[in-house]
């Protein structure tokens, strides 16, 4: 079979390895010589359906003049990847060293472009502590791009980078193309390396090569694409939840806080520079026999045409029994389910099991059915039948006898013997389904659909097809809860109508009583939020990719795939803002928890220079760790709860003790046991008469931290920084905290752990 590697939105993998000896054969060659004959390589390499030999050899040169490939790196293996629209393929390539398990793993596209590359030492030990500062290795990063990508190192421009964390001890550095001065946000380069080596690892590019970028001249001013994007998209009022508890005030019921916010009512919306026109998606489908600049239904809009041994019953069994009398018994549950009239069952259906369960919704502890209905028919195999079997399942409230819920299958009508769409009647319209929902929805949950508003109504599933044109049978509706009219999208119920029974086949909800919503009263307009929102600095000129998917089986029916995707240039003003909630009170961006957003900034300090004596200040620094503001008073006595604030930032520490930050100050041996206790090693350090650390002034430390002043100084934590003395009542200052820290981190690295 010659096409014995075809693939489509797939990968396959062919591995090879081999055993370097006298003879000057290298690994890469041995694998190109093993692959099984193809079809020739073509002239067109957008053409490619399956890997060759010369491809592979041409990636493995291409790769192998920018990257250095060790010799002891002597297992090659390699994937092949073909995209769908049959115009793309990547090579994955990679190199191990078997003795370490170690490697280096590379993408290139058909033109041997480099999009990815990967290293990992597994001899390396597991020190991640960072010894260089971010500034010092950023040359590292853009001399490295320089070497696998010229072109691309050209158009980029820095942007900033950021700390992985201890458990990588890697920066990354970003880069974005810029073209004629205008940021191309969607093309990005990131550059890792490695704080503790300053080696590369890592280096993803997604860059676009084959599209014409337009001139930066726009005929549109930003204030037109503003009246634009005003007339297109509306800021709408909603609540939000940051899913934690509060406590009501008098109560002290625990309740959730639901947050108002101003919202965009698009996630996407562009407008062009060139011609004025306004984006809602950035994916066209087309024809191939369509005029140029006539364009087809985008993707959005296509899609929118889911201890008792002694035999005594204690006081909590007794309640249980109790509880039991007030349940409604299992018949009458089913009942509940096989009565309703609104509610789909095959005719095949039976009840197959019927299970009480304390379940947990709406945030009520209750008892529930689970009842679950089979068709009980057997399959025969050998016989050429439908294989379709119907199902079901429902869930009842024990109590009160309401449906919580309700699922049934849908039969597709496809026969499957004849090969073909049986003809279907649709009996009921999405108007009409929706009235048959909404009676269902006011017997069965009253109290909550009262308080719902519909939300969105699509098409389900299709039931045939008609001239090649689908027939939607199902229709499904989302219902969103509201308080004072204003949309809680985080409660809600759905439920879906099949439109030739008429018949409801899914139905549930999420509902949350403990809820507190914040009034609406003194908010701003829309309009006003919209200002606000559009004010962000995210908003501007920017060139984006248009993904373009064209329809080839209209002229060309005997190709295989059906359509090509090109990517298209183009020049708009769109607001790239994150997040995107406006504070219906203030205009002030909120983040996903309802507080003021403030912006991650790198700590710098106007009293910490770069120089060795601070430097381990600047690394902590640049691993996001620090104190707020603009000077650091390394001198300064620090807090209990400043030192907790650190450790939180690193990932350890006592996350209770932010509810109240403790102003105490801490002493070198109170830190020393804290540090102790962060490791695990409390119990140890207790041990009585077994510690002695030496120091010259060991009479001044308190009998109960000698252990722990003990296993710090050990461990390299701390130790004596003059004269032998470690002056355990001294309090401990700011800029000897990071020193401390820093020692910490590194022996946690290290594998001592909780």
């Amino acid at each position: 079979m010659r096409r014995f590697l075809a693939l489509t939105l797939g990968g396959v993998m062919l591995t090879s390895s081999v055993t370097l000896g006298s003879a000057p054969v290298t690994r890469e060659r041995a694998v190109i010589d093993a692959m099984p004959i193809s079809a020739p390589v073509s002239s067109s390499a957008a053409k490619v359906t399956e890997p060759t030999k010369e491809a592979l050899e041409s990636a493995i040169k291409a790769i192998k003049a920018k990257i250095t490939i060790p010799a002891e790196y002597s297992e090659f293996n390699y994937y092949f990847y073909n995209t769908a629209s049959a115009n793309q393929y990547q090579w994955n390539l990679s190199w191990r060293n078997p003795k370490t398990n170690s490697y280096i793993e590379v993408n290139a596209d058909q033109e041997n472009h480099i999009i990815y590359y990967r290293r990992y030492d597994y001899s390396k030990d597991g020190n991640h502590i960072p010894k260089y500062l971010k500034k010092e290795l950023r040359s590292k990063a853009e001399q490295f791009l320089k070497n696998i990508a010229p072109d691309v190192a050209l158009k980029v421009s820095y942007k900033d980078a950021d700390y992985e964390g201890i458990y990588s001890g890697n920066y990354i550095y970003n880069f974005e193309r810029k073209e004629n001065g205008i940021s191309f946000p969607d093309n990005v380069v990131r550059i890792g390396v490695n704080s503790v080596t300053g080696e590369v690892y890592y280096a993803s590019i997604e860059w676009t090569y084959d599209a014409k970028v337009p001139s930066p001249e726009a005929k549109i001013t930003k204030e037109e694409a503003t009246k634009l994007i005003k007339e297109n998209m509306d800021m709408k009022l909603v609540y939000r939840s940051d899913y934690y508890r509060i406590f009501e005030s008098g109560s002290g019921e625990q309740k959730k806080k639901a947050y108002l916010v101003y919202e965009p009512t698009e996630s996407y919306i562009a407008v062009d520079a060139k011609t004025g026109e306004v984006y809602l998606t950035r994916m066209e489908w087309r024809d191939e026999n369509v005029r140029d600049g006539e364009k087809e239904l985008s993707q959005d809009t296509a899609a929118k045409s889911m201890d008792g041994s002694s035999g005594k019953l204690t006081e909590e069994e007794i309640k249980k029994l109790q509880e039991l009398e007030n349940l409604i018994a299992k018949e009458e549950a089913i009942k509940k389910v096989t009565s309703n009239k609104y509610l789909y069952l095959d005719k095949n259906l039976e009840v197959y099991s019927a299970a009480l369960n304390k379940n947990y919704y709406g945030n009520e502890d209750t008892y529930v059915w689970n009842i679950t209905f089979n068709d009980p028919r057997a399959i025969d195999y050998e016989k050429e039948t439908d294989y379709y079997r119907a199902y079901a399942n429902a869930q009842v409230d024990a109590k009160t006898g309401k449906i919580i819920s309700f699922y049934a299958s849908m039969n597709n009508h496809y026969d499957e013997i004849k090969g073909k769409w049986n003809e279907v009647e649709i009996q009921y319209n999405k108007d009409q389904a929706r009235e048959i929902l909404e009676k269902f929805l006011k017997a069965e949950n009253s109290s909550r659909f009262g308080k719902s508003k519909l939300a969105s109504e699509n098409n389900d599933f299709i039931a045939t097809y008609k001239n090649d044109v689908p027939v939607y049978a199902g229709y499904r509706y989302h219902y969103n809860r509201i308080n004072e009219g204003i949309e809680y999208p985080y409660n809600s119920i759905y439920g879906a109508v099949d439109g030739i029974s008429g018949k409801i086949y899914s139905y549930g909800f999420y509902w949350d009583e403990d809820i507190v919503f914040e009034s609406p009263k003194g908010i701003i307009s829309a309009d006003e939020a919209m200002d606000h929102y559009l004010k962000d600095d995210g908003y501007g000129l920017k060139y984006e990719i248009n993904v373009v998917n064209t329809n080839r089986s209209i002229n060309v029916p005997e190709l295989t795939t059906s359509y090509t995707t090109t990517n298209e240039i183009r020049l708009v003003y769109r607001p790239d803002i994150y997040p995107s909630f406006i504070s219906p009170f203030t205009g002030e961006k909120l983040d996903y928890n309802g507080e003021v957003y403030k912006e991650g900034k790198p700590y710098v300090y106007k009293d910490v220079p770069e120089t060795d004596e601070y430097k381990k200040i600047l690394l902590l620094a640049d691993m996001n760790i620090g104190f707020a503001g603009e000077y650091f008073y390394p001198d300064k006595a620090i807090t209990i709860g400043e030192i907790n604030s650190l450790l939180l930032s690193i990932g350890y520490g006592n996350q209770a003790d932010t509810k109240t930050v403790d102003q105490t100050l801490i002493t070198k041996e109170e830190l020393a046991m804290n540090f102790i206790k962060e490791l695990g090693l409390e119990e140890v350090a207790k041990l009585s008469g077994i510690y002695r650390t030496d120091y010259a002034d060991e009479n001044t430390i308190n009998i109960k931290y000698l252990g722990a002043v003990a296993l710090v100084k050990g461990l390299g934590i701390m130790e004596a920084e003059t004269g032998n003395m470690f002056n355990p009542k001294d309090h401990v200052t700011r800029g000897e905290a990071v020193n401390y820290i820093l020692n910490y981190l590194e022996v946690r690295s290290e594998g001592i752990y909780r």
